[in-house]
C-alpha cells in the first residue's frame, strides 16, 4: 500500500478542490433558474447552519466578509435566503433559507446524490463503500480540524 507524504497530501487535496471548484457552471437543478455549484452549497450551509451573520459565515468559509455579502445579497436577490434581525443587536443581521431556498436544496440534494454518484461509479469498481465512506469520513475530519486551526488564529470559537 503507497505511503504519502504530507506535502504528497496536501497536493492532492488541492487538486481534487481545484478539479471541483473549475466545474462551477450554472445548472438548472430543477426549476428552471440557473445557480452555480458555489451559491447552492452555500444555501446548504445557511440550512444546516440558521441565524449565522456575515462575520460567522466569513470565519466558516475562511472568505473575505465583502465576498462573503457578496454572496448573501446574491442568494437574497433569488428569494433563497432572507435576513432576519438578531434578537440581541440592532446591526446584526441572521440569515436563514426560505421556503424557496428549502425547495431548490432538495432538487440538488437529489442532482447530487445522481450526479456525483455517476462521478464516483469508477471508485465503487476498484472500492468498498466502505473504503470510500471511509475517505469522506477523513474529509470531513480534516475540514473540522482546518476550521478549528484557522478560528484559532481568528480568536473565534468553532462550531462543529
Amino acid at each position: 500500500m503507497k505511503h504519502y507524504s504530507n506535502a504528497d497530501r496536501a497536493d492532492i487535496l488541492h487538486q481534487a478542490s481545484q478539479l471541483y471548484m473549475a466545474s462551477n457552471i450554472p445548472i438548472d437543478y430543477g426549476t428552471g433558474e440557473l445557480f452555480t455549484p458555489v451559491e447552492v452549497h452555500a444555501l446548504k450551509y445557511i440550512i444546516d447552519h440558521p441565524g449565522k451573520t456575515v462575520t460567522e459565515l466569513s470565519r466558516d468559509w475562511d472568505k473575505a466578509k465583502a465576498s462573503v455579502s457578496q454572496m448573501m445579497k446574491k442568494l437574497e436577490d433569488k428569494g433563497l435566503v432572507t435576513r432576519l434581525p438578531a434578537p440581541d443587536s440592532r446591526r446584526k443581521q441572521l440569515y436563514a433559507a426560505t421556503d424557496q431556498g428549502i425547495a431548490l436544496n432538495e432538487l440538488h440534494r437529489a442532482y447530487d446524490e445522481r450526479v456525483f454518484g455517476t462521478t464516483l461509479s469508477p471508485l465503487f469498481e476498484r472500492h468498498s463503500e466502505d473504503e470510500i465512506d471511509a475517505c469522506f469520513r477523513m474529509l470531513n475530519e480534516y475540514c473540522l480540524a482546518r476550521r478549528r486551526k484557522h478560528y484559532r488564529s481568528q480568536g473565534g470559537n468553532p462550531q462543529e
